[in-house]
């Protein structure tokens, strides 16, 4: 069986393709993965997160079930994905993480960068933590520039749950691709 969702918006063309598909062979099923395909990009949705309604190339977000490892838990773990047009063409993956470390403390407190690694040369890592909206959390952010364009792939968990997310995030937030 094959699923295949698309949406369409009218005012800006955004087409929204969800597809993933169950496959059957004698006694095995291969459950193939759910992919958003954007006009910009792709990523691959972890197994049971939903992607939010509204999903455009500009902001989309993925949310993950919620967990049940321990008490009740309010803070929903997501991927996001944001663009945002940049000033010049010079602009770096690293020169925007630059300013995401200068800014981010604004929004964030107790704010503090646990690592920071070039992936490629347009692309960069930025591991922090802190405290906004009353949680504890730790967010992985990606930079990718291209085109005078950053790509944001924000990975926001709570900080007491890091340690069991963070492969299903690395996994899945290393599945965005640009077009």
């Amino acid at each position: 069986m094959f699923i295949s969702v698309a949406a369409f918006s009218q005012s800006d063309s955004t087409i929204i393709s969800v597809d993933s598909a169950v496959v059957e062979t004698d006694s095995v099923i291969i459950k193939k993965p759910k992919v958003v395909e954007l006009k910009q990009y792709r990523i691959t949705v972890p197994e049971g997160w939903r992607v939010q309604t509204g999903c455009i190339d500009e902001k989309c977000v993925l949310l993950s079930p919620r967990d049940t490892l321990g008490t009740y838990d309010r803070f929903t773990e997501n991927i996001s994905i944001t663009i945002n047009k940049l000033s010049s063409s010079k602009y770096t993956a690293d020169m925007y993480a630059n300013f995401s470390k200068g800014y981010l403390p604004k929004v964030v407190s107790n704010f503090e960068v646990l690592e920071r690694k070039r992936l490629k040369y347009n692309k960069v890592l930025m591991i922090y933590q802190g405290k906004k909206d009353k949680y504890e959390q730790t967010w992985m952010q990606y930079y990718i520039v291209k085109h005078s364009k950053v790509y944001i792939v924000t990975c926001s968990l709570e900080t007491k749950n890091y340690e069991y997310y963070r492969p299903i995030i690395e996994e899945y937030a290393t599945t965005f691709a640009l077009k």
